[in-house]
């Protein structure tokens, strides 16, 4: 019974998600094909504007803003850095819990902005780095998805519907992105209920309970970082743990990208937790 009860909420929320990874692919599909230029003039030929606007759409509550910079990454719109300055930027559905909290009193608005803040910057300066490892190290990285443009069929509807829409959208991309978001959320519900997260890292020693949270991180989706929220409000973990996870985790933001390419999806976490590891570290160090 609990097994069919978590598919069951886990497909819910898959369909949900998918939803709305399919609106925004609709609308950057639509945006690529009739503003391309004004877009590779943002996010590639001004890579300073490229790496802020991603940082600043990564540090938006929820995933919606990191599922847009999703679909400007597969469309080739965004440079390996620019992804990576999303990621390290998001705080996911931890971004909405960090505000009810602040709210109600647990913690303080200085909290949240301040992690907010440290975030944004951080994603801006993980995304000069992370183009510039890639472009020294010859990574393979970000090969894009080519939207095709037709000229004389751009306004045609059913062409539309036919070659873009479904002909790409959903042949080639959304049935893999769903398949990824349901196993995904599935087995972490699963690990959730059979595993004391809480008890584990309130017993456990600081430098254990960073490295912990770093890999907690790397599990593409919001449930688990709740718990670590809510011992950096008891007082149970220093603020460097939570930043240190904050880095890795991207709620569901990484599962498009993980539909779309396993490689790069590899990539991007494993430059975001050397990042965490190095700021969460150093941070500890200090007394943080």
């Amino acid at each position: 019974m609990e097994i069919w009860n978590t598919l069951s909420a886990s497909l819910q929320a898959s369909v949900k998600i998918s939803i709305i990874i399919f609106i925004l692919m609709v609308i950057v599909e639509l945006l690529v094909l009739k503003y391309k230029e004004k877009i590779l003039q943002l996010t590639q030929k001004n890579k300073f504007l490229g790496y802020f606007t991603a940082s600043f759409f990564g540090s938006i509550p929820g995933c919606v803003g990191t599922f847009a910079m999703d679909s400007l990454y597969m469309a080739g719109l965004l440079s390996f850095g620019g992804i990576v300055a999303a990621m390290v930027a998001t705080s996911g559905d931890e971004a909405f819990l960090l505000i009810a909290m602040a709210l109600d009193g647990e913690i303080s608005f200085g909290i949240f902005l301040g992690l907010t803040a440290i975030l944004f910057l951080l994603g801006i300066f993980a995304g000069f780095s992370g183009d510039f490892i890639a472009k020294k190290n010859r990574l393979a990285v970000g090969e894009k998805c080519e939207i095709i443009r037709h000229e004389k069929e751009f306004f045609n509807f059913k062409h539309f519907l036919k070659e873009h829409i479904y002909g790409h959208i959903l042949k080639k991309h959304l049935w893999q992105i769903f398949l990824w978001l349901l196993g995904a959320i599935f087995v972490i519900e699963l690990l959730q209920n059979r595993i004391d997260l809480e008890g584990f890292f309130s017993s456990t020693n600081v430098f254990y309970i960073l490295i912990a949270a770093l890999f907690v991180g790397v599990f593409p989706i919001s449930g688990p970082n709740v718990v670590l929220v809510m011992l950096f409000a008891k007082g149970l973990i220093p603020f460097s743990v939570l930043l240190a996870n904050s880095i890795v985790q991207d709620g569901h933001g990484l599962l498009p990208i993980l539909g779309f390419s396993l490689k790069d999806a590899l990539k991007i976490k494993g430059f975001n937790f050397a990042l965490g590891l190095f700021v969460g570290g150093l941070l500890l160090l200090f007394g943080f």
